[in-house]
């Protein structure tokens, strides 16, 4: 036995060792990873959902408090009411980002829109399949590992894909063949890659490809790491989901776990300097900047939007605003501190972060260019803010909301609301938005609609179900695209409904005095909501697979009410019992919560899940997904379209994967149920064109041209989701043959 310790001992140490002086050797594969993982150990759990009142602060809200004060915003400058929409075509001054898509959302300022315009209206019918990659056919099999939602970059004729294999890949089109592979042991993060151009030795230019808790990079041609940055090519930074920036001599990143922006030097990979997202004296967890950033390099603004605080659903830990959280933030790179913000959601209960990048152009009002960037939320919202100032162009009002049936929660007073622009979707589930196709299903829910409460912004609770919509999108991270020549956004946004549980769970075990009804319990009850009460709550990619609710209700006022316990009984119930043994289990009930109450020994706990029929399809009507095209010259809707088919029908399915628009009049589409790129009228909404993959794209498309020759690229790796069954990874280019 001790010789197989020593041995034991002797090959981990001897493992430690060999990472340790061949760790250049490792980077050049691709799996430098491998030693920073065995060597820090760095976890991320951003998802926390469990906090117990022994962190609850007993706040009193006052809407005097500078802490709970709003103020209605009257829209800057230009009123949308003064506005005429004037058909025009962009000045010569107009901006027009980049004709080149080196970083993924189609440049710094993610409004993924080409002036490229062989592929056009006209002719898109046309459009063929020119080669596809099926990156699942290997010697060995693949085992899928994610979607990807990375979207492609392209330059010198070599497209850079991100697979669900764990794989940064780059594609020669011309020779329609693989130049080089790029492997990773973890996943490679989901919002963006970025190219940076080594202006003083363009071989080494690389792309900065985000994984885990840093940067690897990789050189554009060789696909091996730039060892001269950071640690042999890994700069450590925190974990990154949005793509990086470049601004004159440094990489920018936005970090989640520690919630920063870092500016990298391009010449060593060092950090220098450091800007803190939140307020150092925050109480929150969270509010992390994963949706995406943007960057105005000429007047050294970076754009970036938050998450919301965590935990998310259930607030009396966190009271207060929980500043710069569901915000819009703007950073001024030479001062390093933020200049503005702006926050959508205040104390956000609901799981409303904005997920979409801040998207910056132009605006021609009154004649006049206007810099703007324009935010688009997932509760329906579009804000337009001038970049400088942070001032509104459009009217910003707020209203008072519903206060909580949950006795410790500090609810804000009041919310956002806007008219102008014309919301993006309905924020307000009711009764009438049941769908009749299965009819026994809806008049089930109408018989129990009781068991639930709907609104706008009505907080979570302990008593009922809350089903909202917003929760994932709206808009969500694909983001809107803009479209300079029609000064219009184009919107993937989702019309879905879900259910928010508030639920406590404990391990406090039944009072003595009560063995006797226990056991009544343990005979008749406990099958289904376990020994301790607890219940069952298990959902499966946003789907509901297994409920039963908790029985510990020290937070639900009804349950002291032995009519309510008896009737709440008897409709979810088959069995009967007997009055004497509902009796006795319910006088248990209140003991054990008293009991549970008393010693503090509970957790508060959350989840959410689509709200679905058996058919597992919202119970709600259709479209479930739509394309929005909205004129940001008078804050109308222009057109409206169902994204997605289902039996050959365009119905509107869910939407998540994204756009991109072209000067061609077109908008290119994916990321619907249905497995199809299709392409779009961006005057109309009028579906042009159309191609089923084998699996939904899961980004948005990518266009670039050689020799004048335009392609459209898309990467079909299927959705995360219950409803996108088909998980695959295959790249499609098309072109007009």
């Amino acid at each position: 036995m001790k010789r197989f310790f020593a041995i034991f001992f002797f090959i981990l140490i001897f493992g430690f060792i060999f990472f340790y002086l061949f760790k250049s050797i490792i980077a050049d594969t691709g799996f430098y990873f491998a030693y920073d993982y065995l060597i820090n150990k760095l976890e991320l759990d951003n998802t926390k959902n469990k906090i117990s009142l022994k962190n609850y602060k007993n706040t009193i809200i006052n809407e005097k408090d500078t802490e709970y004060k709003f103020e209605n915003i009257l829209g800057f400058k230009n009123k949308y009411k003064e506005l005429n929409h004037i058909n025009y075509k962009p000045a010569n001054e107009q901006l027009i980002e980049t004709e080149e898509w080196l970083r993924s959302n189609g440049g710094n300022f993610s409004n993924k829109f080409s002036n490229i315009k062989h592929i056009n209206s006209k002719n898109v019918r046309n459009l063929n399949l020119e080669f596809k990659i099926n990156f699942n056919d290997t010697l060995i099999k693949k085992k899928w590992k994610n979607n990807v939602e990375t979207n492609p970059v392209f330059y010198e004729g070599l497209l850079y894909v991100v697979t669900p294999f764990k794989e940064l890949v780059a594609i020669n089109i011309l020779n329609k063949k693989i130049e080089w592979e790029f492997k990773s042991l973890k996943k490679i993060d989901s919002r963006g890659i970025t190219l940076w151009i080594n202006k003083e030795n363009k071989n080494k230019s690389c792309l900065f490809v985000p994984i885990r808790n840093g940067l690897f990079c990789v050189n554009y041609k060789s696909g091996k790491l730039n060892k001269s940055l950071g640690v042999n090519g890994f700069i450590k930074t925190g974990t990154v989901r949005a793509a990086p920036v470049i601004w004159k001599d440094f990489v920018i990143v936005a970090t989640i776990d520690d919630q920063k922006v870092k500016l990298i030097s391009l010449k060593t990979g060092k950090i220098m300097w450091v800007i803190d997202i939140h307020p150092k004296e925050r109480n929150f967890e969270g509010g992390s900047p994963w949706g995406g950033i943007s960057i105005d390099t000429k007047n050294n603004l970076l754009f970036l939007t938050t998450g919301n605080p965590r935990p998310a659903l259930i607030g009396h830990s966190r009271p207060g605003k929980n500043k710069n959280a569901n915000s819009v933030i703007a950073i001024d790179l030479n001062l390093k501190k933020i200049v503005w913000s702006f926050q959508e959601v205040a104390h956000d209960l609901w799981d409303y972060d904005i997920a979409s990048p801040p998207l910056l152009t132009n605006l021609r009002l009154n004649d006049q260019l206007v810099d703007v960037v324009i935010i688009t939320t997932k509760i329906g919202n579009t804000f337009i803010f001038d970049r400088y100032s942070g001032k509104s162009f459009n009217d910003i009002n707020y209203k008072f909301v519903q206060k909580s049936d949950y006795i410790y929660e500090n609810v804000s007073p009041k919310q956002v609301y806007i008219n102008i622009p014309e919301p993006l979707i309905d924020l307000n589930f009711s009764e009438d938005d049941l769908d009749d196709r299965l009819l026994d299903e809806q008049a089930n829910i109408i018989k129990n609609i009781n068991n639930f409460k709907f609104g706008t912004f009505v907080p979570p609770s302990f008593e009922k179900d809350v089903v909202v919509y917003g929760l994932h999108g709206g808009a969500q991270w694909p983001g809107a695209v803009f479209d300079p020549y029609k000064q219009n956004i184009y919107v993937q946004v989702n019309q879905i409904p879900w259910l928010l549980r508030l639920f406590v769970t404990s391990k406090d075990p039944h009072p003595k005095s009560f063995n006797n009804e226990f056991e009544i319990y343990q005979e008749s009850c406990s099958s289904c909501h376990k020994a301790d009460r607890t219940g069952n709550y298990s959902t499966v990619d946003e789907k509901n697979i297994n409920y039963v609710p908790s029985l510990i209700k020290i937070f639900d006022k009804n349950y002291k009410n032995y009519n309510h316990f008896i009737n709440s009984f008897n409709k979810a119930h088959k069995i009967e019992l007997g009055s004497n043994k509902l009796k006795q289990l319910f006088n248990l009930f209140i003991n054990w919560d008293q009991k549970i109450l008393k010693s503090n020994n509970f957790t508060t706990n959350f989840q959410w899940s689509q709200f679905l029929y058996s058919d597992d399809l919202p119970v709600s009507k259709p479209p479930w997904g739509k394309i929005v095209s909205l004129n940001l010259l008078n804050g109308k809707i222009d057109w409206e379209i169902p994204s997605g088919y289902l039996n050959s029908k365009q119905i509107g399915t869910s939407n998540f994967g994204g756009l991109i628009a072209t000067a061609g009049n077109l908008i290119f589409s994916t990321g619907t149920n249905d497995k199809k790129i299709v392409a779009i009228d961006s005057s109309n909404g009028k579906e042009l064109w159309s191609y089923e993959m084998v699996a939904a794209g899961s980004t948005a498309p990518i266009t670039f041209e050689i020799n004048e020759k335009q392609y459209i690229a898309v990467m079909a790796s299927g959705g995360r989701y219950h409803n996108y069954s088909k998980k695959y990874g295959e790249l499609y280019v098309f072109s007009l043959l």
